[in-house]
């Protein structure tokens, strides 16, 4: 008898309980009960409290990467072509840019729009390692009966050992210092473990059920972990060896999941695809983040391996007694664990050891293991940051420990003893939350390492640059006005030279700002005031610890702004820099010394290109040299760090070029000649002298020095 219409369920209600299904954990029948999705609804908001509280301002300040991300991502909005990787800061992977850019354009370009990414999928972590534990338990529970009690045999407890396992990794994960502190760094790291969780949780759905959109999924995330950081590269590689020892322990597991895994497979190698060609055709890019921390690139006795050696108690240790020593990471030395999660690991981990013939049992082990490859190949061990794809499975393995307590308790058949047990439990819980609560937002929130861990002082220095007034020169010294922290937070014209190597004083009739980090530069200051004792200190920034970090010296406008050099010169360089003349440390010298000679350029228009200065010292011939030249010294102005092309009309630039006389030299009196080149070309610029004339060989002669004993 053919149905009635009015009894046939409608598409839409087809559609609906087909959606219902897929989502619903393997194993249950029924929807998920009231009291776990509240729970999970409770834990993903703790989460998400411990991520976004007080994001504007801890971390404090803007770390060196975390700005390059907002740079990037910037300049993406800006319209910078689309790229499939970003070569600069070391080669980065590109996701967490795109991610960034997404906050940028959402809520304006403010710093903590950076970190904005990482708290998201930080927070969504944690529902889908409730998702995860939920599949394993019933991975584990549909495995082929192996010798011998397992943990997922029927008890009076098993309906609810996948809600209680799902949700103990989620909570713990929620409340593990070590997610939660990358969580709020805007770096790419955390985009590892969630990756992972999600190609995993969908992998163990996929085997349960034997749907196809779940493996799909799988093969999405997996794929996709390529495209995070580069300790996301072992994701993949954890699943080739954890399928290959499920195919070992479990004889008919490739027959019986050989099609899904397939489907896995192949969509994992479309999603990598991209990013594997550009790495085949630019292995440079890819290697040169890798090659500089790997152990290899170590002096160590007994090579990498030794190095290996040395580091593996480290990374051991990392869990248990001292973890990642950088306090931009971790608080410095903190283990990955508390005591009380300490314990819940242990006991989780010799219950999946016990189980290594069951497929789900053995997951959990192996992946700590390959994912804490990352930190025992490289520098730095314990490095948290490249082994944090390790999260999820040690808040599993803790949940796991956590059940098996439990499960424990309950088998003592008496009520007392299990209500004790659980009690400690949920004691132990609080605990550990309000342990993380505590060492993140008091004990390292105060910490005075962080002012350097995240650059703060570049970021204070950025504050008070911006209230400069706007026809104001500002100069900074010795960080490079390039710095990403600075790109990311000045929004007006600043200059940098080094104070160690030269100065720079601003053109007549222009005020001017001289920032100096003292920590680096304990020169510029000096001089300025030496130079310039009508200026002030306008500023001054100490560092977390009290220690003074920098200083602004307010140079006034003024018709004679820079000192006038103790031997004056009046030579022109293609008419836009002019030598006004040099000073020099030392009247005589004898051989085997060095002395500095420092030249005073002032610009007189734009340069287009940076052009190389050049010292010479010249006496009779030199067989060394077969010349007459007997020391010199080639360098871009200022060691390079205000380059030619850089000089504003006006300026004055003062450029140190040391000079050291050869042993061999004989005595006598010695001359020395100075000029500007084009490196690429070592054609020199056009030189005239005062009256016009041009100079022969295009240099202008300075003067002369004694040589002698």
């Amino acid at each position: 008898m053919s149905e009635t219409p009015e009894r046939r369920p409608k598409p839409h209600l087809r559609s609906t309980a087909s959606a219902v299904a897929w989502l619903q954990p393997a194993g249950q029948g029924g929807l998920l009960k009231f009291w776990e999705v509240a729970a999970l609804v409770a834990i993903t908001f703790l989460a998400a409290a411990l991520r976004f509280y007080r994001l504007p301002d801890l971390p404090p300040g803007l770390h060196f990467d975390e700005a390059f991300k907002g740079v990037t991502a910037r300049d993406l909005l800006n319209g910078a072509p689309p790229r499939l990787f970003f070569e600069s800061d070391m080669g980065e992977e590109p996701v967490a840019a795109y991610l960034v850019a997404a906050a940028l354009a959402l809520v304006g370009p403010v710093p903590w729009a950076i970190r904005l990414p990482s708290a998201i999928v930080g927070t969504l972590t944690v529902p889908l390692a409730w998702w995860l534990g939920r599949e394993l338990v019933a991975l584990l529970r549909s495995g082929r009966p192996v010798a011998g009690p397992v943990d997922g045999a029927p008890s009076a407890g098993a309906g609810i050992q996948g809600p209680i396992t799902g949700l103990g990794t989620a909570l713990i994960l929620a409340i593990l210092y070590w997610h939660l502190s990358f969580s709020r760094i805007g770096m790419e790291p955390i985009l590892v473990p969630f990756f992972a969780t999600l190609a995993f949780a969908a992998l163990a759905r996929g085997l349960n059920t034997g749907r196809w959109p779940a493996f799909v999924l799988a093969g999405l995330a997996l794929g996709g972990s390529l495209y995070t950081y580069k300790a996301g590269y072992f994701v993949p590689l954890l699943a080739m060896a954890w399928v290959a020892c499920a195919a070992a322990v479990e004889r008919d597991f490739l027959r019986r999941h050989g099609r899904g895994l397939l489907l896995v497979t192949l969509v994992a190698l479309l999603v990598v695809a991209p990013i594997t060609l550009y790495f085949a055709t630019h292995p440079a890019n890819f290697l040169q983040r890798p090659v500089s921390v790997a152990v290899g690139g170590r002096t160590v006795a007994g090579g990498p391996w030794q190095a290996v050696v040395q580091n593996l108690p480290r990374v051991l240790g990392m869990f248990f007694l001292r973890g990642d020593a950088n306090p931009r990471s971790n608080l410095p030395g903190r283990p990955a664990l508390d005591p009380f999660l300490a314990v819940l690991f242990l006991v989780g981990l010799g219950g999946a050891l016990r189980h290594l013939r069951r497929p789900a049992a053995l997951l959990p082990p192996l992946w700590v293991v390959v994912m804490a490859l990352p930190t025992l190949l490289t520098d730095d061990a314990p490095h948290f940051g490249r082994a944090i794809g390790a999260t999820p499975a040690v808040a599993l393995l803790c949940a796991q420990g956590g059940w098996a307590s439990w499960r424990a308790a309950t088998r003592l058949n008496r009520r007392g003893v299990r209500l004790t047990v659980t009690g400690l439990l949920a004691a132990g819980l609080a605990f550990s939350t309000a342990l993380t609560a505590r060492a993140y937002f008091v004990t390292w929130g105060r910490c005075p390492d962080l002012f350097h861990a995240y650059d703060v002082g570049l970021a204070r220095v950025a504050v008070h640059v911006a209230t400069l007034p706007a026809g104001e020169e500002v100069y900074l010294t010795p960080t490079s006005h390039d710095h990403y922290t600075l790109q990311f937070l000045v929004h007006r014209p600043l200059a940098s030279f080094d104070g160690r190597a030269g100065l720079v004083y601003p053109a007549p009739g222009r005020a001017a700002t001289v920032v100096v980090l003292l920590r680096e530069d304990d020169r510029t200051l000096p001089a300025l005031q030496r130079t310039r004792p009508d200026g002030a200190i306008a500023w001054t920034l100490a560092d977390g610890y009290g220690r003074p970090y920098a200083v602004a010296y307010h140079l006034p406008a003024s018709s004679t702004p820079a000192p006038t050099p103790g031997r004056p010169v009046d030579a022109t360089f293609a008419g836009a820099a002019r030598l006004l003349g040099y000073s020099l440390d030392r009247e005589a010298i004898a051989p085997g010394e060095s002395l500095e000679l420092t030249l005073f350029w002032q610009a007189l228009v734009p340069l287009p290109q940076d052009y190389t200065a050049f010292v010479h010292l010249l006496g009779d011939y030199n067989p060394a040299t077969k010349g007459p030249v007997w020391a010199g010294h080639d360098n871009q102005p200022d060691a390079g760090r205000y380059p030619t092309a850089t000089w504003q009309p006006g300026e004055v630039i003062l450029d140190v070029h040391p000079l050291a006389v050869p042993a061999d030299a004989p005595p006598g009196d010695y001359s020395i000649e100075a000029g500007l080149y084009l490196l690429a070309t070592l054609e020199r610029l056009p030189a005239i002298s005062s009256d016009g004339q041009p100079l022969p060989g295009n240099v202008a002669v300075l003067g002369t020095i004694h040589v002698g004993r």
